[in-house]
């Protein structure tokens, strides 16, 4: 699938959903796991269930090395992370022409945010006009597994998972990383 960052946005389609299947069905046809349900529509709890554990894909045109996190609305109210119910966070970047899929605790990014203050982006949505904080995100403050790698084409922001492959590492520990602490 050609999954296009600028399609993700428009709710009247269904390409975001289309997105959250396909990376759940290639990380299920890689790692041997097992498919569950994948959410539709507006749900913060988390986006799909492999294995009976929940994940909340995050798809993003920032590069690795430029990410963020949404910690909350601008109003101070649950939502991105305060909201999640997520057991992990999968996000996916790019790292110029190759897109990379991170998979990190949701528990180790809320201890990791849990009292951070410093330096919230401020966003403003169009729809609510409420907007969200953001924090940044660097992976190597974390304990991740880069778990898929794709192409990714910068002009179009798209990101092809019929190009996916895994490495050995993330082929030996996957199993073991999904097991929640």
């Amino acid at each position: 699938m050609l999954i296009n960052i600028n399609k993700l946005t428009d709710f009247s389609s269904d390409h975001g959903h289309l997105a959250e299947q396909d990376i759940m069905d290639v990380m299920c046809k890689f790692y041997k796991l097992q498919p569950g349900i994948v959410t539709k529509g507006y749900f913060s709890d988390y986006d799909f269930i492999i294995n009976n554990k929940t994940f909340e894909l995050k798809i993003s045109s920032k590069s690795t090395t430029n990410s963020v996190i949404e910690v909350c609305r601008a109003d101070g109210r649950p939502s991105g992370l305060s909201a999640t119910k997520a057991d992990f966070h999968l996000f996916l970047n790019n790292a110029g022409n190759i897109g990379k899929l991170r998979i990190i605790r949701t528990s180790e990014l809320k201890k990791h945010y849990k009292n951070w203050k410093n330096d919230l982006l401020e966003t403003k949505t169009i729809g609510d006009k409420i907007g969200s904080r953001l924090a940044p995100l660097n992976f190597k403050e974390f304990n991740d597994i880069m778990i898929l790698e794709m192409n990714y084409n910068m002009g179009l922001k798209q990101f092809d998972t019929n190009t996916a492959k895994t490495n050995s590492y993330a082929t030996r520990m996957i199993h073991n990383f999904l097991m929640v602490k």
